[in-house]
């Protein structure tokens, strides 16, 4: 209840607020900070800790990329093949960037150059949980004292960072190349100059077509359950998300191969809107925001260093190589998000993105699989070059 009486709050403020609508904050971030922001300030006066039960987060981010993969055609992703390759590369060469930031602002900080692996990719591109997996290890082989709450701390000022930066960079890249959405600016070409562009998210969808999209969703979850159970044996340890994503991708794909309806579109989107909002709500509402004031000092000056300069990368070498139109300002946004927060924010900050201007079902398609898969492969190889070095020790 409390959940989503902040997403309308943030709802409210964000059509109010003229500076959030411009660089297309979430909406669900707006209100999941602000009521962590609000439990700080009451834990300051009356040291009063708030508890939130994150239980519905996990089947909320599965319902979200279940509906991402019943959502993704595999013709568009052979159109978006080489592209695809693109954006891996370009996140590797981001994690090098933020690896090579945080290990050499830690040495001339005069801090171990594990602590500014923990303020690089290990927690921004990987999140709490690699966060806190590597911390764990870095205590027991290194000795590095506080390492998890170090890394539980770089990686919640990353969310915040993430949440806050891909929109207005992603803004400023749509208003450089002057880029639209391919789709409005032929409806545009079509129709009057001030006709309005249909939103398929506010046309009818009938209580059957939702019923089924749920099903075939929880169908999906479950079966990413089950998938990831018996990986788990195998050494394939793939997070159970991305199965739900992949699972759904084939539900879709062998559905429109035996000419099977019945997955309605717009009954997907909703499905996933939902799911996602109230997994970023609930998310945020968790947030520790005075621990960051572990933060302060030496830390806290790599990680603003690194989010700026993932920023950076976004905007000067993944816009352009990504191609430089409407499409890549999107992705662009996504991987600022995705490399300094979570994929989940990705996909938010993205949603926000193209309801405001328009679809971009490229950036959609890209994004999940590179940032919630290939990223998380990608991010291990990337460590163990820098676990190599002399410097650490190993």
């Amino acid at each position: 209840m409390l959940a989503t009486a902040l997403y309308f709050l943030g709802h409210f403020l964000v059509r109010r607020v003229p500076l959030l609508a411009r660089y297309s904050i979430p909406v669900p971030v707006v209100g999941g900070v602000l009521f962590a922001v609000a439990a700080a300030l009451v834990g300051i006066v009356a040291e009063v800790q708030f508890g939130i039960d994150e239980s519905p987060k996990d089947p909320l981010l599965l319902a979200f990329f279940a509906t991402l993969g019943l959502g993704a055609d595999v013709r568009s992703l052979a159109r978006g093949g080489r592209k695809l390759v693109v954006l891996l590369v370009l996140f590797v060469l981001m994690m090098l960037m933020q690896d090579a930031i945080g290990m050499g602002l830690a040495r001339a900080l005069d801090l171990h150059p594990l602590v500014g692996l923990l303020a690089g990719s290990i927690s921004l591109v990987g999140g709490h949980g690699t966060a806190a997996a590597y911390a764990a290890n870095f205590s027991e082989v290194r000795n590095l004292q506080g390492a998890l709450e170090l890394g539980m701390a770089a990686a919640t000022a990353g969310l915040v960072l993430g949440s806050l930066l891909a929109g207005p960079v992603a803004e400023r890249l749509m208003r450089r190349a002057a880029a639209r959405s391919p789709s409005v600016a032929t409806d545009a070409a079509s129709t009057r100059e001030d006709a309005p562009v249909p939103d398929p998210v506010f046309l009818p969808i009938t209580a059957e077509q939702l019923l089924f999209v749920l099903a075939v969703c929880l169908v999906c979850i479950g079966a990413a359950h089950t998938v990831h159970g018996w990986m788990k044996g195998t050494g394939i340890l793939l997070p159970d998300f991305l199965w739900a994503l992949l699972i759904g991708m084939a539900v879709r794909n062998i559905a429109a191969l035996f000419r099977i309806e019945g997955i309605n579109d717009r009954a997907v989107q909703a499905v996933g809107s939902v799911s996602l909002s109230m997994f970023l709500v609930i998310a945020l509402m968790g947030l520790r925001i005075l621990d960051l004031a572990t933060l302060a000092g030496p830390l806290l000056l790599i990680i603003v260093v690194n989010a700026l300069a993932t920023a950076a990368f976004a905007y000067f070498i993944t816009s352009r190589a990504m191609g430089g139109d409407y499409d890549a300002a999107v992705v662009s946004g996504g991987q600022i998000a995705a490399g300094l927060a979570t994929t989940a924010v990705g996909m938010s900050v993205m949603q926000a993105l193209t309801e405001r201007h328009g679809p971009s079902p490229l950036a959609f398609l890209l994004v999940p699989i590179v940032g919630a898969f290939f990223a998380d492969i990608a991010n291990a190889a990337v460590l163990q070059v820098f676990f190599a070095l002399p410097v650490m020790g190993f």
